[in-house]
């Protein structure tokens, strides 16, 4: 190197130091020793973040050594590597700022090759490691660290982890610079890259560590730079790209569906399920649909029966299909709870985390895998179409026709779901009233779907005759519908969306309680549709499915308002045990518990058919769990022979000799 270089700029260096007291006087004085050789203007900074060695008094006989030119920021207590690099760079005060860390492992007389490179449109020069110094398993996380940064955020950049930096403070961006752990070197790197000033990248030696240890390579401490990459992800990668963050946000999402649902596919058809396929083979195709408008109770299931028959129609009666359009059916509706961001008394960051919850709930399970639920997933599929659509007219500043007409639309293919449909009215009003531009005239505009919903139920009350649930029993209007409603809450809310409310009314969230509301009337009116039914004191899980985007809800804010706490105490990392844990409850017990649930009510049927396949003419019955019109179905589609035998139930049955128990424990459930 040439003895006469200077630098003709101002320089500050500084240190972040944590218990790194025997490693400070031998940085210090060499960086002393070669800024007085190439800099005429220059300051040193040494970060104490809250250190509890002996750092204090070292740094106190340095300062006395070196005068002020020396100068020491610090912090009361340890508040993590990114806070100590926000204080050394908010307090240099040279046209550019060095800095490496205090635990001796980079040696700071390289800086004057750093020096050397910089030309005026230089933003950064940036040092990478020829080879590091580090036991094996650190040398392990952290490549897989650099790679996976570098993948994540597109960064060019080849050694994100080395700090051994020169940068030019004009080109730094502090209001950028939040995280509180070694991920401010993403957010660092990430900024100065998109500032479009030039990087340049240059070798430097790497040393063993001969003092401390790292508080990085330690569990609570990668926990928490999980956590950070996400929140940086989000704020600078997925805010700035609505497009890339809708995209990530719902492959995510689908993600976590098939992860919790991936099993349910291959289940075996379920008892009322060969009932569905035979009301798609009667009602489903367009000959069949005179006569549907004509059946009270299945016109208000047309469009899963029209669904049935052409998937009947495409892929035979395979139950991979039909379990398959089921999941594709629940990745959709998660994506539309996804879509309640759009609604601001919601937003984005609460139903990103809602649609996670609801993706992997295993709560409304049954209306995922049971093909015969197919209703309660298209229902909701139009119900929250409409009302997506009718928030996004209520929000317009200049409302458009054709968007009102597309709400219309889908409320009526809602009602050709099921009747539970007419829930989304008391929901439309609701987001209204959360409107800050609430008016009559809004509320008004509701009046074509209350009008519908009444010419809608007085259709099925005028065919009470002969309406099936108007005479089995199943449904009363003296059903004490507010007992259900309350008890039905309360069990899909059990554990995860109650301990949310609690964190949320806990902590006075006070910028919650709008959501909290809305989240509490939405389990309540999407439950009122179900609660006049009288064979189960609370609404059955399968009917639960609408209701339970308001538990995700609750949840969703629970998390932020635990994350923002957390950050808080400079423990951000907690919150990450906590998203683990529920995403190994739900799924473990959709895997282990409702797998077999689910799979023991298949049995029955898928007994009958084994059976039925090498009987005579006549199956006996001692117990079968089902309407035998399941059964006789059952016979009737699985088995191929020309001759499908006949299968008779009831005491005279149980009398014959032979007769087959096929009754299982879960079948009654």
């Amino acid at each position: 190197m040439r003895e006469d270089f200077r630098f003709v700029a101002g320089i500050s260096v500084f240190f972040p130091a944590y218990n790194d007291a025997p490693s400070l006087p031998g940085l210090v004085g060499r960086v002393f020793e070669v800024l007085r050789r190439v800099s005429e203007d220059f300051e040193v900074i040494v970060v104490n973040d809250g250190s509890v060695d002996s750092s204090s008094e070292v740094l106190s006989a340095l300062q006395s050594e070196f005068g002020p030119q020396l100068r020491v920021v610090t912090h009361a207590r340890n508040q993590g590597y990114g806070a100590a690099l926000r204080s050394g760079f908010a307090a240099a005060t040279k046209e550019f700022v060095f800095y490496t860390d205090g635990d001796g492992q980079y040696d700071p007389t390289e800086i004057e090759q750093l020096l050397r490179v910089v030309t005026p449109t230089t933003g950064l020069v940036n040092g990478y490691k020829t080879q590091r110094e580090d036991p094996w398993h650190r040398i392990a996380i952290g490549w897989l660290y650099n790679k996976f940064a570098r993948w994540l955020f597109g960064i060019r950049l080849r050694d994100i982890d080395c700090d051994f930096r020169l940068i030019r403070r004009s080109a730094l961006d502090l209001d950028n610079l939040q995280s509180t752990s070694g991920t401010i070197c993403v957010e660092l790197v990430r900024t100065l890259e998109l500032s479009g000033a030039d990087v340049i990248e240059l070798p430097v030696r790497h040393y063993p560590r001969l003092h401390g240890s790292s508080q990085f390579f330690r569990v609570h401490s990668l926990l928490n730079t999980l956590v950070q990459l996400c929140a940086i992800y989000w704020r600078l990668v997925v805010q700035t790209s609505p497009a890339r963050a809708a995209g990530l946000a719902l492959l995510g999402v689908s993600g976590l569906s098939l992860l919790a649902y991936w099993h349910s596919v291959r289940m075996p058809f379920i008892a009322d399920d060969y009932v569905q396929i035979q009301l798609g083979r009667k009602y489903g195709a367009f000959s069949g649909w005179a006569a549907l408008a004509q059946d009270a109770l299945y016109r208000c299931r047309a469009t899963s029966l029209v669904l049935t028959h052409w998937t009947e129609q495409i892929f035979g009666l395979n139950p991979i299909a039909y379990n398959g359009s089921s999941l594709l059916l629940h990745i959709f509706n998660c994506g539309l709870v996804f879509l309640l961001g759009s609604w601001r008394a919601v937003g984005w960051k609460v139903s990103t985390i809602a649609a996670c919850f609801f993706a992997i709930s295993q709560r409304h399970s049954e209306a995922v895998v049971w093909y015969a639920a197919l209703p309660e997933l298209l229902v909701f599929f139009f119900s929250m179409g409409t009302f997506l659509l009718w928030v996004r007219w209520v929000q317009m500043d200049k409302r458009s026709p054709g968007v009102y007409l597309a709400a219309l639309t889908c409320f009526v293919m809602a009602l050709l779901s099921k009747e539970s449909a007419v829930a989304v009215v008391p929901l439309c009003l609701l987001a209204v009233v959360c409107d800050s531009r609430r008016s009559w005239r809004l509320l008004m505009a509701a009046c074509p779907m209350v009008v519908l919903s009444i010419l809608y139920f007085a259709m099925a009350h005028s065919a009470r005759a002969t309406h099936l649930h108007f005479n089995d029993g199943t449904f009363s209007l003296s059903a004490p519908f507010l007992r259900t409603i309350l008890l039905s809450g309360f069990t899909i809310s059990k554990i995860w969306g109650t301990a949310a409310l609690f964190v949320l009314i806990g902590w006075r969230a006070r910028e919650w309680r709008l959501l909290i509301l809305v989240a509490v009337a939405w389990i309540g009116i999407t439950l009122v549709p179900y609660s006049f039914l009288t064979y189960n004191p609370v609404v059955p899980s399968r009917h639960t499915y609408w209701a339970s985007v308001g538990t995700s809800l609750l949840l969703g804010a629970a998390l932020i308002t635990l994350r923002q706490k957390a950050a808080s105490l400079h423990k951000g990392w907690l919150v990450m045990p906590i998203v683990t844990t529920i995403l190994v409850h739900q799924t473990l017990y959709l895997w282990m518990v409702k797998d077999r649930q689910y799979r023991e009510r298949a049995e029955p049927t898928e007994e009958l058919v084994r059976v039925g396949r090498t009987s005579g003419t006549t199956i006996y019955a001692k117990c079968f769990p089902y309407s035998p019109i399941v059964g006789e179905l059952a016979l009737q589609y699985r088995l191929t022979k020309s001759a499908v035998p006949s299968f008779v139930t009831g005491p005279a049955a149980a009398a014959q000799p032979g007769a087959i128990d096929f009754c299982t424990d879960a079948a009654h459930q």
